[in-house]
């Protein structure tokens, strides 16, 4: 929740020379350089906000206990997962149609990151074409993962992925705490109207439903239809990320979709311990990676301390989005 009045907002917002240093500036002066319904859009979450504030707020139970006299000389950012090289432990959550932050888009955050070597998850929803968003990145070292869904008609979720394939994503990641849709709250009222030249470039977001009836069965099919490694994000349990490995699942993303789907669910920080332990009892080493309230470098600290591999952010990246893409760039 922005804890700003909207006068506060435009005024820090209109302000160019103000020298944002934390995401709290981003969240304060962001916001009010969106138009109402897309403002809302972003900061939209289930319900009473019970699980969007959670996610933040979890981080700052848990204390960091230093060990003094330890030799910190030598000590790296540096990470790797799934065969990608990282300049830190960071990447970019998928995030629906960029164009409403940035006219340029999801091109505009390619640009943004384009000189770090991390990981993208393109959303379904995204407002430029994946071959598009690929195409940008080629030149850099950015790894692009696209996310699905498992749609109604299996076929959506097959052709997602052949373009991916195609394209040179290296990774599926599949959302499976969506099977069906929640309505978003907000603090003001304004419903998504998309503006012109805005549109869900990558699929018919009236044909293609989630499938309610999907299982952990369906995830053993997607294996046999892409030899990219899969992903499965919205886990929060442990019993539920044992039967996704068994699945073929090459990594966990413990996420509750930032608050936006079932209220009341637990903040993946604190879900992160128990779907570490499930994984490694199977299999050690598998990497499990967390998304949803990180805003600063000890929150990634602390989830990496508690088994995490990387962090994905979310709505930061997008209020840097829409401040411009050396902002955005800043930011990261």
């Amino acid at each position: 929740m922005v804890r700003a009045s909207l006068r506060e907002m435009k005024h820090l917002s209109a302000n160019r020379t103000l020298d944002l240093l934390t995401v709290d500036d981003y969240d304060r002066c962001a916001p009010a350089r969106l138009p109402l319904g897309s403002r809302n859009y972003y900061l939209g979450a289930a319900g009473r906000r019970i699980t969007y504030k959670r996610n933040k707020n979890a981080f700052d139970k848990i204390e960091i206990v230093p060990q003094i006299l330890r030799d910190v000389s030598k000590n790296s950012i540096k990470a790797s997962t799934l065969g990608v090289q990282l300049d830190f432990p960071i990447g970019l959550a998928p995030l629906a149609l960029h164009k409403l932050a940035n006219p340029r888009g999801e091109l505009a955050t390619v640009e943004g990151i384009s000189s770090f070597r991390t990981i993208m998850i393109l959303s379904t929803m995204a407002s430029t074409l994946l071959e598009d968003v690929a195409q940008a990145a080629r030149n850099t070292h950015i790894t692009l993962w696209m996310q699905t869904y498992f749609f109604d008609n299996r076929s959506w979720t097959t052709d997602l992925v052949r373009r991916a394939e195609s394209a040179g994503f290296k990774g599926i990641v599949l959302v499976v705490d969506s099977p069906i849709s929640s309505t978003l709250t907000c603090d003001g009222r304004g419903s998504l109207e998309l503006p012109d030249g805005v549109k869900y470039e990558n699929i018919d977001r009236n044909l293609a439903k989630s499938r309610a009836s999907a299982t952990f069965k369906d995830i053993t099919w997607l294996k046999s239809i892409t030899k990219l490694p899969i992903i499965i994000k919205g886990i929060l349990s442990g019993s539920d990320a044992t039967l996704a490995v068994l699945a073929g699942a090459s990594a966990i993303l413990v996420s509750n979709h930032g608050g936006r789907q079932v209220d009341g669910e637990p903040a993946t920080i604190d879900a992160l311990p128990g779907v570490v332990d499930a994984v490694n009892r199977l299999i050690p080493r598998r990497d499990v990676y967390l998304d949803g309230g990180v805003r600063s470098g000890q929150d990634i600290y602390k989830a990496i301390a508690r088994g995490a591999k990387m962090v994905f952010v979310g709505r930061p990246y997008i209020w840097g989005l829409t401040l411009e893409v050396r902002t955005c760039s800043k930011f990261i």
